[in-house]
């Protein structure tokens, strides 16, 4: 009887990655040491912070909600269905769970001996490639992650070193009360050999920060003065993480947060500051040292040169599978430092002409793709720039200063790679350099008169995303926007079948539907056809939902679904399919020399189009729901 329950076990895990990459004796050997587990409806596999128990686990049937603790709410983290595997950051880090297994239905699980299936997760490439694919943000092992078996072996120990847990920092702590002189500071700092303070209350209470920087930027410059309390110098925007995350997360953080330094803690316990430095040095193949490279470009020439670099590490980054939300972070990070840098030479050869800026604020702005922080390889440019209020005698000489500005800038952009728009979508075109007032009316007029020019503009400029320059600009309209985005709920029907104007991606057969005349006539259009209808209806539901700031197409549908319980399913497997479709784009479009948008089906793989009818699931179901929950058959 044994043997024939794992032979079935065998049979049938086989079927799933990342068995169908091992040996059959192997899958042999696990199926007969597998236990079977029946958990009903509301049970748990584990909790979170649970010690790790001795096995990873394979979910049979049913449904289990990896979800985490978070106050008096349990925040789902990932959907488990059946052929996936759970509890993988345990085996691999050893550390308790950092969530919990909710068993959403009657779940039956195989439970795998770590004793017997770690050894072989260390010691076939392509089983530790496949983990190594889903773990930097907590992502589940899932269909769309299969890619990592067809990926090269050779540069594993690279990749691994994003999912490696930070276990301990390198540098001492040092703790020092606020009335601390800046002095007495500096020495203690020089004899424990660290390079930043924490600064405590009496309750021993983290208060702030204080590193080299501080200690150059306000001391060196005069600012203060070295008997000052050290607290005058620290910096309070303190973000903290927990110890024992793959050192990816921390590197998120920092990115996301815009901070060089992180408080790390263990139960509450300050335990030290990881700064980028340290993190770098132990992330391999570093993307940083070109983002130092451009914020200390002495030229634009030299400009365009460090940015060019990034195709290089974006190509190893997607081949080696580092999860889409990693990349597209590093790519917006590395292009808002090229814009700022763009600005800054700018504004720096207008006064050398004796241009001279107006004292009024501006605010630069991207669109589209790049405003959504999606844009992996360089494609054209979609900008804009608002400048603050002035009097009709200022107008012209303000508008016109901020048009050569913006015309400057673009055209370091297109020095760097980044094309015209051909739409003239920039922010040199006078269409889209307005002040804040002109900006107003702009979005009124279209919400209010909902013509297709007007609903086209929408799709590109409700997108927008602020880079530089004065960020209350862009809070001011996200204020009015959202006031007449609720007040003229109309205006989101018509966005809404804006969103629908695309059909499925699926013939009635579940053949790809590819263009039938043109240029690119039997190629699949992949931004049209599935990218598109993604972004459209989870903008229109997130201006339904009265969320006007967030821009990413993936975050919102996690937004969504959050917010809208009974979806929650189908917006995560929303956000799940556009995150694969994007990072296959931009992959084809790297290899192809190309944006990816046009597909020749011919020419992928079996796999990659059977994972491609997969992820255009939820487009059809998002089509359905908003064509009732907008009732789109009344609008023409």
């Amino acid at each position: 009887m044994a043997n024939v329950i794992s032979s079935k076990i065998a049979d049938f895990v086989a079927r799933f990655p990342p068995f169908n990459a091992l040996e059959k004796e192997e899958i042999k050997h696990l199926s007969e040491e597998a236990e079977v587990l029946y958990f009903k409806k509301g049970q748990f596999v584990f909790k979170q912070n649970q010690k790790a128990k001795p096995f990873i686990y394979f979910l049979k049937e049913g449904q289990v909600l990896l979800r985490e603790e978070a106050g008096q709410e349990n925040k789902l983290i990932d959907v488990c269905d059946e052929g996936e595997l759970f509890g993988v950051r345990a085996m691999l880090t050893g550390n308790p769970y950092v969530f919990e297994a909710y068993c959403e239905e009657e779940s039956l699980v195989y439970a795998f001996p770590l004793s017997i299936f770690k050894p072989i997760v260390e010691s076939n490439n392509k089983v530790s490639l496949f983990f190594a694919s889903g773990l930097a943000s907590g992502q589940k092992p899932d269909h769309f992650n299969n890619m990592a078996l067809h990926q090269e072996s050779g540069k594993i120990t690279d990749f691994l070193s994003w999912q490696k847990p930070l276990e301990e920092l390198s540098t001492p702590l040092l703790l020092i009360p606020s009335e601390t002189s800046i002095k007495s500071a500096a020495l203690k700092m020089t004899a424990k050999a660290t390079d930043g303070i924490v600064v405590v209350d009496e309750a021993g209470k983290a208060l702030g920060i204080v590193t080299d920087t501080d200690f150059r930027k306000k001391i060196a410059s005069g600012v203060f003065h070295i008997d000052d309390p050290v607290s005058k110098i620290m910096s309070v925007n303190l973000i903290s993480r927990n110890i024992g995350f793959p050192l990816a997360e921390y590197l998120l953080t920092m990115l996301k947060n815009n901070i060089k330094h992180l408080l790390i803690t263990q139960e509450n316990d300050i335990v030290g500051i990881l700064n980028q430095q340290t993190l770098f040095s132990q992330l391999q193949f570093n993307p940083f040292s070109i983002l130092y490279s451009i914020e200390s470009a002495e030229s634009v020439e030299k400009l365009c040169m460090h940015r060019n670099k990034v195709d290089y590490f974006l190509r190893y980054y997607l081949e080696q599978n580092i999860h889409t939300s990693v990349i597209s972070k590093l790519i917006t990070t590395v292009n808002d430092a090229l814009i700022q840098k763009a600005i800054n030479f700018a504004l720096a050869e207008l006064n050398e002409k004796k241009h001279y800026q107006p004292d009024v604020p501006f605010a630069w702005i991207s669109l589209g793709s790049e405003g959504r922080e999606e844009q992996l390889l360089k494609t054209d440019q979609d900008n804009a720039l608002i400048f603050g209020e002035v009097s009709a005698p200022q107008l012209n000489y303000v508008k016109e200063y901020f048009l050569q500005l913006a015309r400057r800038v673009n055209d370091i952009l297109f020095q760097a790679g980044f094309a015209y728009c051909p739409a003239n979508m920039m922010a040199g075109n006078p269409e889209w350099c307005l002040s804040i007032s002109e900006w107003k009316n702009r979005f009124k007029g279209w919400i209010h008169s909902p013509e297709k020019e007007a609903l086209l503009l929408s799709t590109i400029f409700f997108d927008y995303r602020y880079v530089s320059g004065d960020q209350q600009l862009v809070k001011k309209l996200n204020t009015f926007l959202k006031s007449e985005v609720q007040a003229n709920k109309i205006f989101l029907n018509f966005l809404a079948k804006n969103a629908t104007k695309n059909p499925a991606p699926l013939s009635f057969f579940k053949n790809l539907v590819v263009e039938r005349s043109g240029a690119h006539k039997e190629e699949f259009d992949l931004k049209a056809r599935a990218l598109m209808p993604l972004t459209d209806i989870a903008r229109v539901l997130c201006l339904e939902a009265g969320n006007i700031e967030i821009k990413n197409t993936v975050e919102r549908y996690r937004f969504l679904a959050n917010e809208d319980v009974s979806r929650k399913e189908l917006y995560l497997q929303a956000a799940q399919a556009y995150e694969f479709l994007i990072h296959f784009r931009a992959l084809e479009g790297i290899r192809n020399s190309d944006s990816g948008r046009f597909i020749i089906i011919n020419q992928i793989t079996k796999f990659d189009r059977q994972v491609l009818r997969n992820s255009f699931e939820p487009i059809y179901l998002l089509q359905q729901m908003i064509e009732l929950k907008f009732q789109l058959s009344y609008f023409s």
